[in-house]
């Protein structure tokens, strides 16, 4: 009786060794995988895209105006900046961005007598503050913008042109696809103050109040 109680725990024995090397021979769970938290901290570069929606502002003109005349149309160009994130997650930046096509307004007060606007060159440099939610970057801006405009009176045949320094504002969501590409939507709100334009009779003072609607893809460095 005693032997074959001894040959059964044996057996067992060498069951649970059996079974503890095959434990050992199999491999191991890996980790879980843990993205690490977004840090905003760096350059970027980009193209942006968007809508200019204008409403162009008057003063002193006499005769022949422009009755309500706007500045709508397309975005295309390039933006730069640089992020500092805090360890508190508020994160400072500044960026510049100028666009490589412009709107073109065209106002007309009468047959064959229309107003051409065309801005031959424009900017806008800013500064941001935002708060970092990981990938999330919510944020508002301030800052200048600049717009050479060319105006051209078909009535007298005279084109007249001003420089325009006016604030920017707006607030925009950035998010980061990666961790080297970003996708921002943005919304900034423009002025142009007036400035005097003279057509061949009497001056007149023009500017610009605008929304513009930007999308942007950056490559964060």
């Amino acid at each position: 009786m005693y032997f074959r109680s001894a040959v059964a725990f044996a057996m067992l024995a060498l069951a649970g060794l059996s079974v503890t090397a095959q434990a050992a021979d199999m491999p191991k769970k890996a980790p879980a995988y843990v993205v690490a938290q977004k840090n905003w901290t760096g350059f970027y570069v980009g193209l942006f895209g968007g809508y200019h929606d204008g409403k162009i502002t008057q003063a002193g003109c006499v005769g022949l105006c422009p009755v309500d005349p706007t500045l709508k149309g397309g975005l295309f160009g390039i933006q730069a900046g640089y992020d500092y994130q805090f360890n508190n997650n508020i994160v400072l930046g500044v960026f510049g961005w100028v666009p490589f096509t412009r709107p073109k307004g065209v106002t007309s007060v009468g047959p064959g007598l229309d107003f051409h606007t065309n801005p031959t060159f424009a900017w806008v440099a800013a500064g941001r503050i935002g708060y970092a939610v990981d990938r999330m970057l919510p944020y508002v801006l301030g800052g200048v913008g600049y717009a050479k405009v060319d105006v051209h009176s078909d009535a007298t045949n005279i084109t007249s042109s001003n420089s325009h320094y006016g604030p920017v504002v707006g607030f925009g969501l950035e998010f980061a696809v990666t961790s080297n590409i970003s996708i921002d939507l943005r919304y900034m709100y423009s002025t142009a103050p007036n400035k005097t334009y003279n057509f061949g009779g009497s001056d007149a003072d023009y500017g610009e109040r605008a929304s513009n609607y930007l999308a942007s893809v950056n490559y964060r460095f």
